[in-house]
């Protein structure tokens, strides 16, 4: 029985029994990543499968094309994360030399991306691999950086890392590993929903509302952008005209930004006051009309105060959007601001059209001795 560093506390939220499971692997040769998510030690048998060695753990084949073997795990429920153990058992001159941990709150389905039955032996195809880009994990927060793993020795084996993630929710992992190997157990813990404080669960249902102004709705009526659910069609979205201000070539900075002055926006009412927390940008079916970047900003009116009196705040900064996808925009593009937001104006240059924007926060009535993380 290994001993548990005292930072190891709460449950294994990512773990088969408590609702884990992989939605998507670059390769499963060797021994599938479904063996990740146990909770049971890791075994060691004589037996050859025929493919190789019979590892309990997660090993891909000797890379032999570009780039390095990843999977993503959706934990049973959104959860709060406080340390992590990679397990190498027994793999011993086949360990993935090196991981990094990636992670993501999403709160649409990511279901579907594979069929995870009976991968052994197989890799991702290209249509899984389409599938699993939708996500653009590459671009989710970073949670642990790439780090060396040590051989699965007895002495050698466990690696165990506190983590710095303060009371972020996770929905999604992504384990990294560099360039190929095997991996026994990646065991997860903190704390799952039922232990979460009822002002976090507030952040999992997209806040509703109106839009009270706006500077041009010709394909489209911003009201559709708070609407709950999938949009069904670029009828069922917010669209504007062409700007005519467009300059004849368009440039872009460093940075990847259109250089154009021109913009649109709407201005959102909701349902009620919170902290935002998270922000997400669907702009689905908008393949070859998707804006360049967005920029949300946030207020506070009291009833009957006018909109042009209102002082903004930048809730999102300027950030460039993908087409026909869902933008999951948190930290560190999301400014966490020390006072309660009931509109909110979605401003996205220069023109064209996105399908949602869900706002996700902590409920001001259930706030009054909480704020949002510095």
């Amino acid at each position: 029985m290994k001993t548990l560093p005292d930072f190891v506390e709460g449950v294994q939220v990512n773990s088969e029994e408590n609702g884990g499971t992989i939605l998507f692997a670059t390769d499963d040769f060797f021994a599938v990543a479904e063996n990740l998510l146990k909770s049971e030690e890791p075994v060691w048998r004589e037996d050859y499968t025929e493919f190789g060695k019979w590892m309990d753990g997660w090993e891909t084949r000797r890379k032999r094309i570009a780039g390095h073997d990843w999977a993503i795990i959706a934990l049973g429920k959104p959860s709060i994360l406080s340390s992590i153990c990679v397990d190498t058992a027994f793999f011993t001159g086949n360990y993935a030399p090196r991981f990094s941990l990636q992670g993501a709150c999403l709160f649409h389905t990511a279901k579907g991306i594979q069929n995870r039955r009976n991968k052994m032996g197989s890799a991702a195809t290209v249509e899984d691999l389409e599938k699993a880009s939708e996500l653009q994990s590459e671009n989710w927060e970073t949670i642990i950086p790439m780090t060396s793993l040590k051989s699965g020795n007895l002495d050698t084996r466990n690696h165990f890392f506190e983590l710095d993630t303060g009371d972020r929710v996770y929905t999604h992992l992504r384990l990294n590993i560099f360039p190929d190997g095997g991996v026994a157990r990646l065991r997860v813990y903190g704390e799952n929903s039922k232990s979460l404080p009822n002002n976090r669960l507030h952040m999992m249902q997209p806040l509703r509302g109106k839009c009270v102004e706006f500077s041009n709705a010709h394909f489209g009526h911003p009201d559709t952008l708070l609407v709950p659910g999938p949009p069904k069609g670029m009828h069922d979205a917010w669209e504007t005209a062409r700007r005519l201000d467009r300059p004849p070539e368009i440039q872009v900075d460093d940075s990847g930004f259109m250089q154009i002055n021109g913009e649109e926006w709407a201005t959102l009412l909701l349902e009620k006051a919170v902290y935002v927390h998270y922000i997400e940008v669907d702009t689905r079916f908008f393949k070859g009309n998707c804006p360049d970047n967005v920029k949300i900003e946030g207020t506070y009116l009291e009833p009957g105060q006018d909109l042009k009196s209102a002082s903004w705040d930048i809730i999102l900064n300027r950030t460039k959007l993908m087409p026909n996808q869902s933008n999951g925009l948190k930290h560190p593009f999301i400014e966490l601001i020390n006072r309660p937001i009931n509109h909110v104006k979605v401003i996205i240059a220069p023109d064209g059209g996105i399908a949602r924007v869900r706002i996700y926060g902590s409920d001001c009535d259930s706030l009054k001795q909480h704020k949002p993380d510095d």
